[in-house]
């Protein structure tokens, strides 16, 4: 604006016209932006292809690693001696990149189900270790059938036990770890059974491995359908069906339920006494969490949540978990899970690891376990406001229950039933820093715009104080002009009329 071509009029309407406008839009800006921003960004929250979030959400955004620990039965030889105690030593850590992509997605909103592939390397520099180092276990195979025909006559355990006998039963297995891991090894009982094609115990290799045929597999997981968070955002992210159904059919009633998060994508606005719950597809359960401390990360108030001992109860702690115990089989002590519904009816059972937040009797016959509570919880750090993990770790330990049985000759004379621990897997991740800095200005936007309608009102209302007290001193620029020419018309009307006379 040129002040030279302005008329004092028009220097009033700028001043007092703009003072205005800004004085009116700080005010908007201080009261209204808040909740409107917050509008905003729960708008571009919602799953959709292509949306602000599904790059996010399709595969890995920050590096994740799955570290696996496995326990070395130190002395197998000695299983049948009453003065010893079997030995358990942990090796590792294992530790591989763990990369997910979501394919094959179907979208019918506000759903979308999709498969994840998940791929694998191995990272040196952050194991301890290598994959040939050679780890000794019970032989769970064994242990399985064993506990298979406990429940029947004498006679078809004596064919189960000539079976073993023949076809290649034991006391303890031997193999590298990259063979538990992922490569896998044959062995002679399990290609007996895979023969069989028994509907009993539906094998479909010859082969084993804790992980074996999982690299970089499309279908292992299943697959899984989500809300997206269309039109009812307070269930973004909650799993609906796992493998087409609501139901996993390993447990009773709403133990058996599909419930909670796959763990990547969580609902905004999350409320303190909520617990919240990961879906573990190899378990076919999901686990609760609790919130237990406020924390800051980076900067950014955050909430952690961890497992308690209600985490692992079986009804001896909350009533309504009573139907995690498996139908005509004994249920375990609190802490530890019967995991044999998704391990072919086996003697095979999940816990935090080293038994941590477990009844003592777990550890009392064996050695070589230490449970740390700072090492072998479970936690989600999670900023509530816009239900986005900051870190987690998540981490469970599967054992076998070894068990003398006089009808099987392998452990017909076993000193001491025990729980064998067999790995420990855990899964681990930290937001990356450019998701940090996105986060923090996600959550500054409304204070940024209410700091901008601060500054706004302050200069609109700094423009009209200086417009009025230009006003009333006469001191807008050119305005001596004006009056002056005023002046000047007023002499000479006087001058003309006084001629007159």
């Amino acid at each position: 604006m040129c002040c030279n071509c302005c008329s004092v009029r028009q220097q009033k309407i700028w001043v007092f016209g703009l003072g205005t406008f800004l004085l009116i839009l700080g005010i908007v800006l201080l009261s209204a932006w808040p909740s409107l921003s917050r509008q905003l960004i729960r708008n571009i929250l919602p799953l959709a292809p292509n949306s602000f979030m599904y790059k996010r959400w399709v595969t890995t955004p920050t590096p994740v690693y799955s570290t696996f620990y496995l326990f070395n039965w130190t002395n197998p030889e000695d299983l049948n001696n009453d003065q010893v105690k079997p030995n358990f030593e942990q090796l590792g850590p294992y530790t591989f990149s763990d990369y997910k992509e979501k394919v094959h997605l179907m979208w019918q909103q506000p759903e979308v189900t999709y498969y994840g592939r998940r791929v694998w390397h191995f990272v040196p520099e952050k194991s301890k270790g290598s994959l040939d180092d050679v780890i000794v276990v019970p032989h769970f195979p064994t242990l399985t059938a064993a506990r298979y025909v406990r429940k029947y006559r004498r006679p078809l355990r004596k064919i189960m036990n000539f079976a073993l006998n023949r076809e290649g039963g034991g006391t303890y297995m031997s193999y590298t770890a990259g063979q538990w891991l992922f490569d896998g090894f044959y062995h002679e009982l399990i290609d007996f059974v895979e023969r069989l094609h028994s509907p009993l115990l539906p094998l479909y290799s010859d082969h084993f491995g804790w992980f074996y045929m999982r690299n970089n597999s499309e279908t292992a997981e299943g697959n899984f359908t989500i809300h997206t968070g269309q039109g009812d955002l307070s269930r973004m992210g909650e799993l609906q069906r796992w493998n087409g159904t609501a139901h996993t059919g390993y447990y009773e009633g709403e133990c058996g339920k599909v419930n909670g998060s796959t763990g990547e994508l969580w609902a905004p606005g999350r409320r303190w006494h909520e617990t919240i719950s990961i879906f573990l597809s190899d378990a076919s359960r999901y686990i609760n969490l609790y919130s237990m401390a406020n924390v800051t990360v980076q900067g950014i108030d955050a909430w952690r949540y961890e497992t308690s001992e209600l985490s692992f109860d079986n009804g001896q702690l909350a009533p309504d978990t009573k139907c995690f115990c498996v139908a005509k089989k004994e249920c375990p002590l609190n802490g530890v899970l019967d995991f044999s519904p998704a391990a072919y009816h086996g003697p095979i059972y999940m816990s935090h690891p080293h038994f941590y937040m477990t009844d003592e009797s777990y550890r009392r016959n064996t050695t070589g376990l230490q449970p740390n509570p700072l090492e072998h919880g479970m936690y989600v750090v999670m900023e509530p406001t816009l239900g986005i993990p900051l870190s987690l770790k998540g981490q469970v330990m599967i054992s076998v229950l070894v068990q003398r049985d006089e009808a099987i000759d392998y452990l017909k004379d076993v000193a001491y039933d025990h729980y064998a621990p067999l790995f420990v897997v855990q899964l681990h991740a930290d937001l990356g820093d450019d998701l940090i800095r996105l986060l923090k200005l996600g959550l500054s936007v409304p204070k940024i715009g209410q700091f901008i309608g601060l500054g706004l009102l302050l200069i609109g209302l700094i423009m009209l104080i200086v417009g009025v007290v230009v006003s009333k001193k006469h001191k807008w620029h050119n305005e001596w002009k004006t009056e002056s020419s005023a002046e000047v018309k007023v002499i000479e009307g006087d001058g003309v009329n006084g001629s007159k006379y």
